[in-house]
């Protein structure tokens, strides 16, 4: 039987990691699928001519009716679950689960989070547009949880979940899982106009960007290589770890039908984490 000090020297983030990261910024760097990003490219814009076109068109609000009165056909809990799956907590927590098998993508999620960040909360405070709940009068359209007031323009969630959704994109090349990636992502931003927190046109903007914010985050990743070093890898770890743990204890972005969903993914995250990088035998492939 083994001693306690060869079972922890044995454990993945004692003797592996260093391998795993080394390996991974490898195949990331050799992947360099530029039509991948073209493709994304292509996507962002045509979102952004949508956008650009329904404005005109018909105006900020245009086209909000039109989609939200369709709202009562699937329960509550159904929008609740698929709007929180755009928050930026619930992702990262997601993110946890492949942290050790593919280091590279969580290097470029991080980086994306940034700037993600920076662009969402820069256009918000810049435009500072009012929500459905604000410029509508209550009984005229369907609302489903929190009822969100400031900060309309772009959709913070469109944006996280087009983020992660090209993020994967880029990494899984099975055209089958590439479209199902891109359904995903347009549904959850989607939601966002169905549970009356946003406007068509946030979305389709918020959508844009986060494609937008992706691709730059995969070659801003190219060029860095400090994100492949062990420190660095279990900094943003132990940030993901923090949004579990901050949806274990009850984060719900609003959406209290959606907590459980969130508590089961984030218990399965830690799951996954503490086995994945300490159960002892594991080996770095």
């Amino acid at each position: 039987m083994r001693s306690l000090r060869e079972q922890i020297n044995n454990t993945f983030i004692v003797a592996g990691l260093s391998v795993q990261l080394k390996s991974s910024q490898q195949q990331f760097l050799a992947r360099n699928d530029v039509a991948a990003l073209k493709q994304l490219m292509l996507v962002a814009a045509g979102l952004l001519i949508t956008a650009l076109l329904l404005w005109i068109t018909a105006g900020y609000h245009g086209a909000f009716h039109l989609l939200n009165q369709f709202t009562p056909a699937f329960p509550e809990a159904f929008w609740q679950i698929i709007t929180f799956m755009g928050d930026t907590t619930l992702a990262l927590t997601l993110a946890l689960i492949i942290a050790r098998r593919n280091p590279a993508i969580l290097w470029v999620i991080f980086i994306a989070a940034i700037y993600g960040t920076l662009v969402t909360h820069g256009l918000k405070n810049l435009f500072g547009a009012g929500r459905p709940p604000v410029e509508l009068v209550a009984g005229e359209y369907n609302l489903v949880g929190k009822a969100f007031r400031n900060g309309s323009f772009p959709s913070g969630h469109s944006l996280t979940a087009f983020v992660f959704v090209s993020i994967a994109y880029y990494f899984f090349t099975q055209p089958l899982l590439r479209r199902a990636l891109l359904l995903l992502g347009g549904l959850v931003a989607l939601s966002r106009v169905m549970v009356a927190a946003h406007w068509p046109v946030d979305i389709l903007v918020g959508s844009a960007f986060g494609i937008l914010v992706a691709v730059a985050a995969v070659k801003t990743a190219e060029r860095l290589s400090f994100g492949f070093k062990p420190s660095m890898h279990l900094f943003i770890v132990f940030l993901l770890l923090v949004a579990a743990l901050m949806i274990m204890s009850g984060h719900d972005g609003g959406y209290s039908e959606a907590l459980l969903f969130g508590k089961l993914i984030a218990f399965s995250a830690l799951m996954v984490f503490i086995t994945e990088y300490f159960y002892p035998g594991r080996k770095s492939p």
